[in-house]
């Protein structure tokens, strides 16, 4: 008789029995040995200034492959160009009065729009389409930080086309003058005018081209939508201009057209724009700035409305 035996009723499974896997998600988790952080926890702000930088590296095709430079250089190279021509002319010919800021500004303006077409959506539709926004808004940044970020850097970015060469416009008109120093202090009242003009132009495009790549994922279709629709709008409001200026009314198509409303801000800041379109239309500084305030202003609110918490997903 054997020593022990199973109660009655019961069965014993034998040693090589394995029960099968249950039906559904199955996960294991591995501890590889990685060591936690225990530096310094730098907090909002410095998560925002990282997101400004790596914005403003992404937009100039830093840490790319050089294909990605070739775009940008070639445009900073076309806006530093008529800056040396009119620095050149007025230094051998200056009676001719050619180194205008208004017309320097009009010669570049273009060049700003395409600059601002094609780093805009590199800006923001990546985040979209590597879907890292819930990583982003998963730390200490919030969405308004997000929208804080983009804008900032985007204006500062076109600032370096809109502003700093015209900057170098005015120190380059003071230097080839008789009496530089005294020609710095008759004419800083322009230095001021100048910084005026050209930051509120990286503004108001910077974050129209913002605000426009927010409502895709790709970068062709917000490049194309930038490009396309600033030039058919200011055609069209041109084309209204001329075609109904009979209509009192009609003037108010130039708040249509980009170029004209900065050509508008232009000639009432330095008084050499000879254009009938801006006679024809008649505003105010005032009310050239208060509607270029209020389309930056319209474009930051739309961002931070795109970026609302279903955008997570």
């Amino acid at each position: 008789m054997s020593s022990s035996s199973a109660p009655s009723g019961t069965s014993t499974p034998s040693p090589a029995y394995q029960p099968a896997p249950s039906p559904g998600r199955y996960g294991e988790v591995f501890d590889r040995g990685y060591a936690h952080y225990n530096g310094p926890r730098l907090g909002r702000s410095q998560a925002v200034r990282s997101l400004y930088g790596y914005s403003i590296k992404r937009a100039l095709g830093l840490r790319k492959s050089w294909t990605a430079k070739v775009l940008p250089f070639l445009l900073y190279t076309a806006a530093v160009v008529p800056l040396i021509v009119m620095i050149g002319i007025s230094a051998i010919a200056p009676q001719v009065n050619f180194a205008s800021y208004s017309g320097y500004m009009t010669s570049i303006f273009l060049i700003v729009g395409i600059f601002v077409a094609t780093a805009a959506p590199e800006m923001i539709c990546v985040d979209k389409q590597e879907r890292t926004l819930p990583l982003y808004f998963s730390r200490a940044i919030s969405r308004s930080d997000y929208v804080f970020a983009k804008v900032a850097a985007m204006t500062v970015l076109t600032m370096t086309l809109s502003v700093v060469p015209a900057v170098v416009l005015w120190l380059g008109r003071q230097l080839v003058a008789d009496s530089p120093w005294r020609a710095m202090r008759d004419n800083v009242g322009d230095l001021w005018r100048v910084i005026l003009l050209g930051g509120l132009i990286a503004l108001t495009l910077g974050t129209g081209g913002l605000m426009i790549s927010s409502f895709t994922n790709r970068r062709a279709v917000a490049i194309t939508v930038i490009t396309i629709g600033f030039t058919l709008v200011s055609a069209m409001a041109v084309t209204a201009m001329e075609l109904l200026q009979d209509e009192e009314w009609s003037r108010y198509a130039i708040f249509g057209s980009m170029v004209n409303v900065f050509e508008g801000i232009s000639g009432h800041l330095f008084g050499d724009v000879q254009d009938p379109v801006i006679e024809r239309a008649g505003f105010s500084l005032q009310t050239y700035v208060i509607y270029v305030l209020a389309l930056a202003v319209i474009s930051v609110a739309i961002m931070r409305w795109r970026y609302a918490p279903r955008d997570e997903a």
